[in-house]
């Protein structure tokens, strides 16, 4: 293939070659890895913690769990916006020579195309992935951290001088994004939502609220919504469907003008019961408090479970990446000067330390 070509597909130029060559950053690569990582570590930290509390806003599992999904997406896009920073500050050039290989992701909607070579990925177009030949032979050039490509050359070109200072290659980068780390951070999160629920769960309680209906909004959507509200009250109150009580309740919307006694929830605001004339019409947790309880303890052992396989889960990926490199059949890509593996323990103990500080202190706030 025509270098310019080649050059034009993934992103380099001349000048970005010869800096990497030197074991060096060109201006414009490190601008553009500096803009990587800020836009990374501005919208990251927020999603993260955007993420915690949704989990903390509900006692459904499935919500919760979701929420610490969100956490994680955040938390991901910090710790790689962190790599692409320090790989820009740190200006160290990583070098492996390797085929490149082709790669096709097909989505429901979408196709995307990847060239490899060694432990890099580069997203291409589709016209640059069919012009592309797999199995030629490349110098690559990249930052360890992030891993991203900064320039490649035909293998048939003179290798790099080892005393150029190349930087360790990304299974020795101590900045890597490390999925295991990701999952035991959120998992650890979980397990203290988990906790909290489980320590809070608790039998239903009422509050008796004895007023006129003013109004009754229903939304339909993938849920249907039902807001009832009453005089003297800015907030809405939440009922349950009208078949749901015992005996059935009449239609909302009928009792606007009525007078009416509510035993609400004042923890959800859920309409627990409601007094209509002489009727009495109950939910399951207004006859059976303790249900509640079950409920919310159940919710949290799901959450508190799935956090702990997490962190399973993170720890068996953490033991199979240390026994990886003593397998002789996997290859290693090493640059011409090899450094030694650099520990990610501190890094990440402070990442998890900042998990937890911002764990209790959501906690603090969401009861004020």
């Amino acid at each position: 293939m025509d270098e310019r070509l080649l050059e034009n597909y993934l992103g380099f130029g001349d000048a970005d070659l010869a800096a990497n060559r030197d074991g060096a950053l060109s201006p414009g690569q490190r601008g553009r890895l500096v803009w990587s990582g800020t836009w990374r570590l501005v919208l990251g930290p927020p999603i993260a913690i955007v993420g915690v509390v949704i989990a903390l806003a509900s006692d459904l599992a499935f919500i919760t769990v979701s929420g610490l999904a969100i956490a994680a997406v955040g938390l991901y896009l910090a710790w790689r916006g962190f790599a692409f920073l320090t790989d820009a500050i740190v200006a160290r050039v990583a070098f492996v020579s390797g085929p490149m290989r082709k790669k096709l992701v097909q989505g429901r909607y979408s196709t995307t195309y990847y060239a490899v070579i060694g432990p890099v990925s580069k997203r291409v177009s589709s016209r640059a992935y069919a012009s592309l030949r797999e199995g030629i032979a490349f110098h690559l050039y990249y930052s360890p951290g992030c891993r991203r490509l900064l320039s490649l050359e035909p293998a048939s070109a003179a290798e790099p001088k080892p005393d150029h200072g190349f930087g360790p290659d990304s299974a020795h980068a101590w900045n890597r994004l490390r999925w295991a780390w990701v999952a035991i951070t959120i998992g650890a999160v979980g397990l203290l939502v988990g906790a909290h629920d489980l320590v809070l769960a608790h039998p239903a309680q009422t509050q008796i609220i004895e007023s006129s209906v003013t109004n009754y909004v229903e939304t339909h959507g993938k849920s249907t919504g039902r807001h009832l509200y009453v005089a003297g009250y800015p907030n809405a109150f939440t009922p349950d469907s009208e078949s749901s009580y015992d005996p059935p309740a009449p239609g909302f919307s009928s009792l606007i003008g009525e007078a009416v006694v509510l035993y609400v929830d004042p923890d959800t605001g859920e309409i627990l019961a409601m007094r209509i004339g002489k009727t009495l019409h109950t939910s399951d947790w207004f006859r059976h408090p303790e249900h509640k309880t079950v409920f919310e303890a159940a919710n949290a052992t799901i959450t508190a479970g799935l956090s702990a396989l997490a962190i399973i889960g993170g720890v068996v990926g953490l033991v199979v990446a240390r026994r990886r490199p003593s397998d002789p059949s996997r290859p290693l890509y090493a640059p011409p000067s090899v450094h030694q593996p650099q520990v990610a323990v501190p890094a990440t103990a402070a990442i998890l330390a900042v998990a937890v500080v911002t764990f209790f202190a959501l906690v603090v706030l969401s009861h004020h």
